[in-house]
């Protein structure tokens, strides 16, 4: 039930305040960002740092999947479709979305509906949400230099935790 109440939010949040009229504009780091997922459920198939836990009515993990890529084209429509053009409000804008995601994820943990492994905390969630959305605005300026810088940050995230790869 809690993903429905989740998935539910974040779509009433895109409707509301999400950048629909220029969607196209976002495509590209949707499709980023579901990569960026996409790529962390086949890297850590066998070795998982934070995964869904399916919950009534949703007993399907492929469900709760899409759930969250519902959630990241919401993201990146709020996110991106409302990003100020100041230095200063920018970066206020940048943190305000790492808390809302770090809270999101502390509720969805305190919900059973999401839990940690091999040692992964909601700290190391923090710092995670933190290089996401910088990522995330970078893609949305400068994608080819987002992709390169993508592949050492996965490489040391993948080496940090000791992630084996087959």
């Amino acid at each position: 039930m809690a993903e429905i109440i989740g998935v539910s939010t974040w779509i009433l949040a895109a409707l509301r305040w999400g950048d629909w009229r220029n969607w196209s504009k976002y495509h590209a780091t949707i499709l980023y960002f579901i990569l960026g997922d996409v790529l962390y459920y086949y890297v850590t198939c066998t070795h998982r740092l934070w995964t869904l836990v399916p919950t009534w009515p949703l007993k399907n993990e492929l469900i709760c999947v899409a759930g969250e890529l519902i959630v990241f084209a919401s993201t990146v429509l709020i996110f991106l479709g409302r990003y100020p053009s100041g230095h200063f409000i920018s970066t206020w804008w940048t943190i305000v979305w790492i808390c809302i995601y770090t809270a999101n994820e502390w509720v969805l943990l305190h919900t059973g509906t999401f839990t940690y492994l091999h040692g992964w905390t909601l700290f190391d969630s923090f710092l995670f949400n933190i290089l996401m959305f910088i990522l995330l605005r970078l893609h949305s300026k400068i994608p080819l230099i987002t992709y390169v810088l993508s592949i050492p940050i996965a490489i040391i995230l993948i080496s940090l935790n000791s992630i084996p790869i087959k």
